[in-house]
């Protein structure tokens, strides 16, 4: 039996400071691509490490931001407070095919396919490592883990002590507090809670609809976050995670079409609790199981105005035979075309607003609301097995249960439930080999059952080099809305009234069809593992080559809702990372992707650079100074994206304040290469947001006793 096994349990974490913490800083051993411990030379893939010490040196303060150091991570900012992410781009319309995990909750929306970036329910000081698997992971998480996973590691309160504050100050408002302490209750029991307030302006410069037509400066954000996290040992082998998160969010948005008068601004709140209990059979077992409970509600709202004849129930009958119908008539066209059923609603629905004579054309107003509340209960069983010096096993069962609430998208609620089984094996044959193999079966209620195998062997071809190859499949299962919308729009304290109840339901309407099916990956990569510590150097590169299939590439809207499965994109390309760190402070990271995207329809393009990449470089000095630099680039795309360039210096002082506290001032500049920057937002619709200037200050005081 392998001596001291249990460093390669998955999850497994030991005290801050022990040789088998697998939250240190080191970034040749990882955790998410396959939930067991291995080194970056064993993995069925390529993986990107950004630890804490990468985001201090760099000046990142968001997660969004901290995925611009990972080759190939295309990340497109279309508000203050709403991120476009995906890994080699594809579908900026709606990124449903990358999945994130916070210590093992996923923070994926499954009911809506969506990823609240700018307020995720983790503070980047809580933040230990981010573990990004540049790859297909279905076979460890999954469906939704389709092209990559970002795995947030935080930081374990055995790892931290005693009390913390930051506050940040900067341009365009920036404005951020946060606060934590962290230590013991009684004998048994870790804990660390923080608690943290953000804001800022966000753009100055917001203009849309395919000309330069300036928004008014409403893009504003404030976000609190409260954050705890407990450990306690409760036998020698019995150890209990307890995770609390709180969120709430204001978040200004921009009008999204022209009969709007009043803004739809967001509020958003999360909470998130987890249980984790791990036992501990022997030096070779582990048994891990994981509860929680996450609960989401967005409240957008505002105050619309529309022809009163828009909320006719003759043309919203019409509208559901026959939308061309509709628009023709909206035209002032004469619709042809259709069915004798078509042409006898149509008579209707022009004899309805001939009857209103000048009150059908008359501007009515009233309040309408994309409200939504999400809510998901999730258990698992996860073993971990050391058979022998040669084979590693991981294996699980889970159940989920996610449940949509939405008045207008969904017309009231919408459940799935959702079965599933893992099973991941590393297995050496020889010394300088090791073979990964697994897979995921996956069956949920409204759409079926999906498996995602993988397989990969992994060379030495000595102690510093390893080459790669990895085949496996991925899937990405259409979401609750995608399958079961029933989308319509109740206007209330309609204003004049257009019936007798002051309220009336917009005439277009969307139903789904609920026949659509699992997107499809197969995915093909050669790779290469360098590391060389004599040099300080480890060196990732990989060849690539990703066939997706049945992708629901529309965007769906409630004037166009037709989704399909007839979207197919070919990906290949290369990507190379290096990562430095010498003796004398010096420290490194670079990275590039050369991508090709072909595809069979333009929409799976709006987010592609054919060339991107990222560059840093770092010194740390003996007097306690420190200076990092980050540069990041990607190339436009067809269709609307902009070339993005932007150059990031921060520098830092650290000063020793009696025997225990430490005190450190920021400041960090951003130069924007090019002050607007444009993206496809819609169909046909071009956003351009930025800063009056492109250059950007801020200024943070830490203090740690």
């Amino acid at each position: 039996m392998a001596v001291g096994a249990l460093s390669f349990f998955a999850g497994s974490q030991s005290h801050a400071g022990t040789n088998d913490d697998p939250l240190s800083d080191e970034v040749s051993i990882v955790l998410t691509p396959t939930r067991l411990k291995q080194s970056i030379a064993d993995v069925p893939g390529s993986v990107t490490v950004i630890t804490a010490d990468m985001l201090d040196k760099y000046g990142v303060r968001s997660v969004p931001e901290a995925l611009r150091l990972v080759p190939g991570m295309q990340v497109t900012q279309l508000s203050n407070s709403e991120y476009r992410i995906n890994y080699h781009g594809t579908n900026i319309y709606s990124p449903r095919r990358l999945n994130v995990l916070i210590d093992g909750v996923s923070a994926y929306r499954s009911a809506f396919a969506r990823v609240d970036w700018a307020a995720l329910p983790v503070s980047i000081d809580d933040i230990q490592r981010i573990e990004v698997t540049r790859g297909p992971n279905s076979a460890s998480y999954g469906p939704n883990s389709m092209e990559a996973i970002v795995n947030i590691i935080t930081k374990d309160p055995h790892a931290t002590d005693g009390a913390a504050l930051r506050v940040t100050g900067g341009s365009r408002g920036q404005r951020e507090a946060y606060v934590r302490y962290a230590g013991s209750l009684g004998e048994s029991t870790r804990f660390r809670g923080s608690a943290e307030h953000s804001q800022n302006e966000g753009f100055n410069q917001v203009t849309s609809f395919g000309h330069l037509s300036t928004f008014p400066d409403h893009d504003a954000a404030k976000t609190n976050r409260f954050n705890w996290r407990s450990t306690t040992e409760l036998t020698p082998r019995d150890q209990v995670d307890v995770q609390l998160s709180l969120v709430n969010s204001d978040q200004e948005q921009i009008a999204s079409d022209q009969y709007q008068t009043t803004f739809p601004d967001v509020r958003l709140k999360e909470n998130d609790l987890s249980v984790t209990w791990r036992h501990t059979v022997s030096a070779s077992q582990e048994f891990r199981v994981q509860a929680y409970q996450s609960e989401h509600q967005n409240r957008e709202g505002w105050v619309e105005c529309v022809p009163a004849f828009a909320f006719l129930p003759e043309l919203g009958a019409l509208w559901k035979a026959n939308p061309d119908y509709v628009r023709a008539i909206i035209a002032g066209a004469q619709p042809r075309g259709g069915t004798a059923q078509d042409n006898a609603l149509a008579v209707q629905a022009l004899l309805a607003i001939r009857l209103r004579g000048a009150a059908a054309f008359q501007t009515t107003c009233g309040n309408a609301n994309n409200d939504y509340r999400e809510r998901r209960r999730d258990i698992e069983l996860q073993h971990t097995y050391v058979v022998s010096n040669s084979l590693r096993l991981v294996s699980g069962v889970g159940l989920r249960r996610d449940e949509a609430v939405s008045e207008t998208y969904l017309g009231g609620t919408v459940g799935n439930t959702t079965r599933r089984a893992f099973v991941n094996a590393e297995y050496r044959p020889f010394d300088s080999m090791s073979i990964n193999a697994g897979g995921f079966y996956q069956k949920d209620k409204l759409t079926g059952s999906s498996v995602s195998p993988r397989l990969a062997l992994n060379q030495r071809l000595n102690a510093n080099n390893t080459v790669r190859f990895v085949v496996s499949r991925a899937d990405r299962m259409p979401d609750i809305i995608e399958q079961r919308a029933d989308w319509s729009y109740l206007t209330t304290n309609v204003t004049p009234p257009v019936n007798s109840s002051g309220s009336a339901y917009f005439a277009q309407t969307a139903q789904a069809a609920g026949n659509l099916t699992a997107e499809k990956m197969l995915s093909r990569e050669v790779g290469y593992s360098g590391n060389f510590p004599q040099y300080g150097l480890m060196i990732d590169a990989k060849l690539f080559d990703d066939e997706m299939s049945r992708l629901i590439s529309e965007r769906l809207t409630l004037d166009s809702f037709k989704p399909t499965n007839n979207g197919e994109v070919r990906l290949r390309g290369a990507e190379l990372q290096a990562d430095l760190d010498l003796a004398n402070g010096w420290s490194g990271h670079v990275g590039y992707t050369r991508l090709s995207n072909r595809s069979n329809t333009p929409m799976e393009r709006t987010q592609y650079s054919k060339n991107s990449a990222l560059f840093g470089v770092a010194r740390q000095f003996d007097s306690g100074w420190r200076a990092g630099l980050s540069v990041y680039w990607a190339s436009a795309a067809p269709g609307g994206q902009s070339r993005y360039g932007r150059q990031d210096l921060t520098v830092s002082k650290s000063f020793r304040v009696g025997s225990r506290a430490t005190v450190t001032p920021v400041l960090s500049v951003s130069h924007l290469s090019d002050r607007l920057t444009s993206a496809v937002y819609d169909v046909d619709r071009i956003l351009v947001n930025g800063y009056s200037d492109s250059t950007r200050f801020a200024a943070s005081l830490r203090v740690s006793y």
